[in-house]
């Protein structure tokens, strides 16, 4: 590594792991305790563990491998990715819950959940497309068409899993990284029009996702469709400012469904109150800055688009999260990153972080900035043009061939900068 990590984002990191088993533990042991087949408080914490351990690792091999190394094999990941969602529809390999099918089984009490392997694969292949036609972007048919077809087949792959919360939020995150790619707005107006009007054609003609937007805007029975988001609310409110206190929730007494998956946030809240969920939001608002601030300083274009993909993905799941849990949206079954009891979702997320990090370790240090900022005279795409589209988003884009700044008459270099 060239550089030193970001040791922030690798505080905000561990402590969104740390809090995530803790609140496991808290939301899981009567239950478990009360279940005749476990009985034992700390089964869910244990497996949690293991898992963590398992992260741990794919986040360290991340965190050394040099980042650029994944431009070559971002379309073979991507297509094996997309091969394994595919597999899904083998039924002798396929997990199913409520209804979707949406894991692999790997072996006894293993399994994997591909679609998690694709949005980071997306993340990648997404990154280099990007990169490497950042000069041609304002060309809608040969730049942006074909990359926004390859997020579509991807994300009509998840949706038809059915899972159209991950499939709306994988969307929002290509669109960020459209965005931050230099995409023009109205190309951005033209792909997201077409987008939501899929979007409400799946919502219709699917009575799970239907129910679940109902629910949301009519409300529903309280005792079957809306029993699950009312109880989360009761949670919240129970909470009250400063919380019941750790261990001491109600509502994770069999009141709601996937208490330790994706309302975990709702124990959190009953048991830390609004300074606990205010603080593990600020977490996560820190880990947007950070990763913001780690795409500025990228090496290059490539880093800094994946930089900011990475980011997009945590900081996106844990808005929608949140948003479920408190009432704000619909139930989307997306978890809480780092939080929610879950394999694949960890190791992904870890690994991303690693990923991250590695970027960080790759950025130059500002002396050196310094002096080849000196050396290489203005970088462009300090100014953005509005006509072109904002082609040029960053304020220093170190990926491009810079001029050499060489200094003329004052007729030949009107506005170059003369430095001492």
């Amino acid at each position: 590594m060239k550089g030193k990590l970001d040791k922030q984002l690798l505080i905000i990191t561990t402590l969104l792991v740390i809090v995530g088993m803790i609140m496991i533990y808290s939301a899981t042991s009567v239950m478990c305790v009360k279940n005749e087949k476990i009985n034992r408080s700390t089964f869910y914490l244990i497996k949690q563990l293991k898992r963590v351990l398992i992260a741990a690792v794919g986040f360290v091999l991340a965190l050394f491998i040099d980042y650029r190394l994944y431009r070559k094999y971002a379309l073979v990941l991507l297509t094996g990715a997309a091969v394994l969602m595919l597999a899904i529809q083998i039924p002798q390999l396929t997990g199913h819950a409520k209804g979707a099918s949406r894991w692999l089984e790997l072996a006894d009490n293993a399994s994997i959940q591909p679609s998690e392997l694709a949005k980071l694969a997306l993340l990648l292949f997404l990154a280099d497309y990007l990169a490497k036609r950042q000069e041609i972007m304002g060309d809608f048919l040969h730049s942006v068409l074909p990359a926004v077809a390859i997020v579509g087949v991807v994300v009509g792959i998840i949706a038809q899993q059915p899972n159209y919360g991950m499939a709306v939020a994988i969307s929002m995150i290509a669109g960020v990284m459209f965005f931050a790619g230099g995409v023009r707005i109205s190309h951005l107006v033209y792909i997201t029009i077409p987008a939501l009007g899929v979007i409400v054609y799946g919502i219709m003609h699917s009575q799970h996702a239907f129910q679940r937007v109902e629910t949301y805007l009519a409300g529903g029975d309280p005792l079957k469709d809306a029993f699950q988001i009312n109880q989360s609310l009761i949670a919240i409110g129970a909470g009250g400012f400063t919380g019941k206190g750790l261990g001491r929730s109600m509502q994770k007494m069999f009141y709601i469904p996937e208490i330790h998956t994706d309302f975990v946030f709702a124990v959190l809240g009953e048991e830390l109150g609004f300074i606990g969920g205010l603080s593990i939001l600020v977490l996560f608002i820190l880990f947007a800055w950070r990763g913001l601030r780690i795409s500025m300083r990228a090496p290059d274009r490539f880093g800094q688009l994946l930089a900011v993909g990475i980011t997009a993905m945590i900081f996106i799941y844990a808005l929608l999260n949140i948003g479920v849990v408190i009432g704000l949206l619909p139930t989307t079954g997306i978890p809480l990153p780092f939080i929610s009891y879950g394999g694949s979702a960890l190791l992904v997320n870890m690994i991303a972080c690693g990923v991250l990090l590695n970027i960080s370790s790759a950025t130059e240090s500002p002396l050196d900035k310094k002096l080849k900022y000196i050396n290489e005279g203005p970088l462009r795409g300090i100014h953005a043009s509005i006509d072109g589209g904002w082609r040029n988003r960053w304020a220093l884009d170190p990926g491009d061939k810079h001029s050499t700044g060489t200094v003329g008459s004052p007729s030949e270099n009107k506005n170059t900068v003369h430095w001492n």
